[in-house]
């Protein structure tokens, strides 16, 4: 029996500091029956779509900028039977093309992917990096603190049929949220499965600035998607936005005196299980719940995301 072909897609806004060696990773795979690397470059001006120019991948123009966008190109252009999702700053393993078509023929699964994990320099960026792969951080999805393999609610980046895909209307192109969104419309199809094994690492943001933008952006994004699959809603997700309205309330000081000493009691168990270094926890984790707290509460009043030709 022939193998499936796969095509890899890179979206992407200046990476210039990464898209080599994203790309030099993707070349090391495996996996024989990669037909093609689509980069869809959302118009980068520092040079990433020069860079990702080379034999074998073809470079694609995303006007609308966004990833949701850039994968919808992806959708449309791809060759392989396979569609296999990879960052402009991640770097995979030489076998992960090779596990995520393993996890989808042995499984049925409609997507598998793995975890994500940070790779940090400075104080500023290990302290979100350890915040990203904790639970109080992150949340307990696996995608962020590993675990045993299963069938979860989405993974990180992510690889599925194309035809699938294609079949429920593509992404819908909101500027966040997109790979969970499709998630949610993936499950009846034959669910997402979560495979350890399926590794890559990635560089999280290095400020506090970004960090906060891009947690402000995940939580409008994800107030979106509950708006258009209220199912979807997880008590935990309540979590940040309660904390925000908690912090306006007129019982500010208590909560604030509680998430303060939540924040320095998992702070102690950080530095001890990671080191001293990793003591940035007690800002970043803050930032992240504050900045996705307000974002979600805003995101109550965007547009429903909408599939391609819902």
């Amino acid at each position: 029996m022939t193998p499936p072909t796969v095509t890899v897609v890179v979206p992407v806004l200046n990476e210039a500091a990464h898209i080599t060696a994203c790309l030099d990773a993707i070349d090391a795979q495996t996996y024989a029956n990669v037909v093609e690397v689509l980069v869809v470059d959302g118009g980068s001006t520092d040079g990433t779509g020069a860079l990702a120019e080379r034999p074998g991948v073809r470079v694609l123009d995303n006007p609308r900028r966004i990833q949701a966008a850039a994968l919808n190109l992806a959708l449309d252009a791809a060759k392989g039977d396979i569609l296999v999702r990879v960052d402009g700053h991640c770097l995979i393993e030489a076998d992960y093309v090779e596990r995520c078509v393993d996890a989808l023929e042995r499984t049925g699964a409609a997507m598998v992917g793995g975890a994500m994990t940070p790779v940090a320099h400075g104080w500023k960026q290990r302290g979100i990096a350890a915040a990203l792969s904790s639970p109080f951080g992150a949340g307990p999805a696996r995608f962020h603190i590993g675990g045993a393999p299963g069938w979860v609610d989405t993974v990180y980046l992510g690889a599925y049929r194309v035809d699938t895909v294609r079949a429920v209307g593509g992404y819908a192109e909101v500027d966040i949220n997109e790979d969970a969104e499709l998630a949610i419309r993936l499950r009846p199809k034959g669910g997402i499965w979560f495979d350890p094994t399926i590794r890559s690492t990635y560089a999280p943001r290095a400020s506090l600035a970004a960090l906060s933008r891009q947690f402000y952006r995940y939580g409008r994004g994800r107030a979106a998607t509950v708006r258009a699959h209220p199912s979807a809603i997880a008590p935990r997700q309540l979590a940040a936005p309660l904390l925000v309205i908690g912090l306006v309330s007129r019982w500010r000081r208590t909560v604030a005196a509680a998430y303060a000493l939540a924040v320095g009691l998992e702070t102690v168990t950080v530095v001890r299980r990671r080191g001293s270094v990793d003591a940035g926890f007690a800002v970043a984790a803050p930032v992240m719940h504050l900045s996705w707290g307000a974002g979600f509460i805003a995101g109550l009043f965007v547009r429903r995301p909408r599939a391609r030709g819902s």
